[in-house]
Order: C-alpha cells, then structure tokens, then sequence
C-alpha cells in the first residue's frame, strides 16, 4: 500500500529527522534491545545508525509508508539486536514517523515541538514496559505497549508500570521452649 511521495524541503528535513529520531529513542522495545546489548557492546552506535537508515530510506524512497517502514525496522531489529517483535509497536511506531513527516512536509511542526518537550522534560531518558523473555525460556512477555497505535502527542508508552503487591513476609512465631511455630497458609481449602 504505497502512499503518494512526501517531499522535505532543506528546512523542513532537519525538524522531521530529530522528531523520528526521539521516536526511534523512546521506542520501548528498540530501548530494552539497546540497554540490554541485544546488539553487542555498540548497541546504541546501531541504534543511531538505525535512525539514520531511516532517513536514508525516506530519501531514497520518499514513498515509504507505514508497512514498508515497520517492515525495515523489523528487519534491523532482527539482524543487528536479534529481537523478533510479538507486538505492534513496530507498526505503531512507524505510523507516528510517517506521520510527523506528513505534518513537517506541511510545515507543522506541533508534532516535533511536543517530542522535544517531552524529551527534555525526562532528561533524554526513557524507560521501558516490556518484559524481556529469552528464547526457550518459558514465561510469558507481559508487553503494555498494546495502547502504541493511537494517534496524538501524549506518550503513553512511556507511563511508568503499575506495581505489583509484595506478600507480606509472615513472623516467625516463637512458643515458650524457643520452638518456631509452623503457620498455616491462607491459600489452602478445607477438605
């Protein structure tokens, strides 16, 4: 499904490549392969490298859409950090970078403004939701990232996490003669 070709001009370019590039750093799975060095030591080289292969491939071909871009990326993540997405953030991120290149093409740049502040505000910084599941390991991704696709400039994939209740550690129960007592836990049923 190609789009029509969008073109930058000289101006417009620089605004639309620090836009995708915040997008590229704050993308939550590209940021765990990075932290993690799904990649290797240079994994944030690969990283910046990653976000000027996507300008390349916008200059080379300015027709790019959303599909062609998350399959690229998925691509890169795939040969360079050994990381197979089970989500659609790919997609999702892909949409919000063709996206901010339809709106710079435009000259609005409300898109790229509202990344920067967000980006300043959290100090460069951004921490991801997904839980990593090495292969033939056998729990479950608990991936939040499910919300992504929706359009508009909140970054709610980079929420912090709900926390979950720690069990309360039960006391040590001594009798008279210095024997611990054996406490029953809550979670069996009578028979």
């Amino acid at each position: 499904m190609a789009s029509s070709a969008i073109q930058l001009t000289p101006a417009q370019a620089p605004h639309w490549e620090s836009g995708m590039t915040i997008l590229m750093n704050t993308w939550p799975a590209l940021s765990l392969a990075v932290e993690n060095e799904f990649g290797g030591p240079d994994s944030a080289d690969k990283r910046d490298w990653m976000c000027g292969a996507v300008a390349d491939l916008f200059t080379s071909d300015p027709s790019t859409d959303a599909e062609d871009l998350e399959t690229f990326l998925l691509q890169i993540l795939e040969d360079e950090f050994q990381t197979n997405l089970e989500d659609d953030s790919a997609f999702a991120v892909s949409e919000r970078i063709v996206l901010l290149r339809r709106q710079c093409a435009a000259d609005d740049f409300s898109g790229v403004q509202a990344l920067l502040q967000f980006w300043e505000k959290n100090g460069g910084k951004n921490k991801p939701r997904v839980q990593v599941v090495r292969e033939g390991s056998e729990e479950e991704s608990d991936s939040e990232d499910d919300d992504e696709g929706e359009e508009g400039e909140d970054m709610e994939m980079d929420e912090a996490p709900q926390l979950v209740a720690v069990k309360e550690k039960v006391e040590k129960v001594i009798d008279e003669d210095g024997f611990e007592l054996v406490q029953k836990k809550g979670r069996k049923s009578a028979r």
